[in-house]
């Protein structure tokens, strides 16, 4: 899934900093250096939450999971972009450069971030995601122990291999 998430995460600040510089022709001031960390932050939102309803989903199909995670969170994640879209949009009123500037990254990364989240990186996990139990890290290091511990007392080490005296 994290590796999954990199893909629409990088497209989504992409798209936003070109938009910027490319269309509304924006150089790389003070204020488009601070308004791009935000960027990023905004970036991984939609995508890190939808992406941790698909790993907590009790189902083990992608179909399955894809299903539950936009149910339990696509609504949640859908609010906030509106929410947030709106935030945005007021902030259109400010006469303060950096205050419509910072308007303009809001109002694209929401956008590019609700697009990329739910018809990139969904239907990516629907596709190509992982299926059955998900466990963390730790837990399938435990399991290669354990593994490792019951092979080498069923197949111990014939006495001609190893050392002697």
């Amino acid at each position: 899934i994290a590796l999954f998430a990199i893909i629409p995460i990088a497209l989504i600040v992409g798209v936003t900093l070109g938009f910027c510089q490319g269309i509304m022709g924006w150089g790389l001031g003070v204020a488009e250096t601070v308004c791009s960390t935000i960027v990023i932050g905004f970036s991984v939102d939609y995508v890190v939450h939808l992406g941790h309803a698909y790993r907590e989903s009790a189902h083990l199909s992608r179909e399955g999971k894809v299903s539950d995670a936009l149910t339990r969170m696509g609504i949640t994640v859908v609010a906030g972009a509106a929410t947030t879209f709106g935030s945005g949009l007021f902030m259109f009123g400010c006469q303060l450069t950096f205050f419509s500037k910072m308007a303009t990254l809001i109002v694209v990364v929401v956008v590019s971030a609700i697009i990329f989240a739910m018809f990139f990186f969904m239907p990516l996990c629907a596709l190509a995601g992982p299926e059955g139990e998900m466990k963390t890290i730790g837990a399938y290091s435990h399991d290669f122990l354990d593994w490792a511990k019951r092979k080498k007392t069923t197949h111990p080490v014939p006495a001609s291999l190893t050392a002697s005296d």
